[in-house]
């Protein structure tokens, strides 16, 4: 029997990613604030970070994804003529 009232599952791994990746760059420039006193060029890069993280977190693509290709190649005994 079908049970139609189930919904289909949405991938948000991406989102989660996003989320999890500006939360630890936020962590971290509270930490160099609290540690440097100053403005330092390591929280500069924090704060690039974070908003980089942000923006993909905001938008709809999942650019992380890392896809794999195998180009196949023959074995060196072959090669060398034996």
């Amino acid at each position: 029997m079908l049970d139609n009232n189930k919904k289909p599952t949405i991938d948000t791994s991406w989102e989660l990613k996003w989320k999890r990746s500006l939360r630890k760059r936020l962590i971290n420039c509270l930490a160099r604030i609290e540690n440097d006193g100053k403005p330092t060029q390591e929280l500069g890069y924090e704060l690039a970070k974070a908003k980089e993280c942000y923006v993909y977190w905001n938008s709809d693509t999942a650019l992380w994804e890392k896809h794999n290709m195998v180009i196949p190649t023959k074995p060196i005994s072959e090669i060398e003529g034996q």
